[in-house]
């Protein structure tokens, strides 16, 4: 990605940045990661930020999916919009953006109710209060005694832990399954209409990059399951002292994390990466000449 980016083959106000995000944040934790492997258990600060980073890492990923079907909808459907993000006029954009801000800062989580029509305005939100329990039960459990699981203190913070934790990514994995139906709905128009980048002789198919979108979308759903798994049940927790040896991890607690949390995020990553490829001759987004024509041509019925 570097190469494409020092090459002007991407450009960093794309939607490629976020996955450059997401690779930073998941290098940082690994080498957090390899950090707390050498100092061990007694260093529970580099061991919380492997945690969070861990978290962010995931987040990220889950955001960069959605805006990948956005890009594609404001650059494939007639409109040049995406009903996933309603494309506001100029003079609405900054007032809007301050007027959204307010209401996020003293409604919480109840603004979505008033920005429900606007799905790319309440999605991030939901995540941003997911990500948050998710920090927030791990950060809880970091203090506990775990010389002594069987302590009233130890076994209440594993309680309000699970509870937060799995709540946090059962969050998340809703909104896996949105993501899921909202790639259905786009599938379902683009075999109805066709989309700006077919020609007009030829009958509608479905788009390579939602194709890869949606391969995309099995790692990534599983990398949600393993995230529910790890927070219910204790025995595949960074906080088990059975997962661990005296000199780091047990291989196969590396192996299960590896495997199911890693790997998963790793296959999404390039997935999406390839839509690179079958994206380069999408008409441009913001060509309103354009949306015009095409909005015409897919109200045409294709022969």
């Amino acid at each position: 990605m570097l190469f494409a980016y020092l090459t002007h083959r991407m450009k960093w106000r794309s939607r490629y940045s976020l996955i450059f995000f997401h690779v930073m944040v998941r290098v940082a934790s690994q080498g957090l990661g390899i950090a707390f492997g050498i100092l061990g258990l007694r260093n529970t600060s580099v061991f919380l930020a492997f945690l969070i980073l861990g978290a962010e890492g995931y987040f990220s990923l889950g955001l960069c999916a959605f805006r990948f079907l956005v890009s594609w909808h404001q650059h494939n459907l007639a409109s040049g919009t995406s009903w996933l993000e309603p494309r506001e006029t100029a003079s609405e954009i900054k007032p809007n953006k301050s007027l959204k801000l307010l209401v996020f800062i003293f409604l919480g989580p109840f603004a979505l109710l008033i920005y429900r029509n606007n799905p790319m305005v309440a999605i991030p939100s939901i995540l941003v209060i997911a990500n948050l329990a998710i920090i927030i039960g791990g950060s809880y459990l970091a203090g506990a005694d775990y010389n002594n699981l069987d302590s009233p203190d130890t076994q209440a913070r594993l309680r309000v832990s699970k509870i937060t934790r799995t709540a946090g990514q059962g969050v998340f994995l809703a909104c896996n399954a949105i993501l899921l139906v909202a790639i259905l709905l786009t599938i379902r128009t683009n075999l109805r209409h066709g989309d700006r980048s077919q020609r007009k002789n030829r009958a509608p198919r479905v788009h390579p990059t939602l194709v890869i979108i949606v391969l995309a979308w099995f790692p990534l759903m599983a990398r949600g399951t393993f995230g529910i798994l790890q927070s219910a049940d204790f025995k595949l927790s960074y906080f088990n002292p059975d997962n661990y040896t005296s000199s780091g991890f047990k291989p196969s607690f590396t192996v299960i994390e590896y495997g199911l949390g890693v790997l998963p995020e790793f296959l999404t990553c390039v997935l999406l990466n390839f839509t690179y490829l079958t994206s380069r001759n999408d008409p441009p987004r913001d060509s309103k000449r354009a949306e015009s024509v095409e909005r015409l041509e897919m109200h045409t019925p294709l022969v």
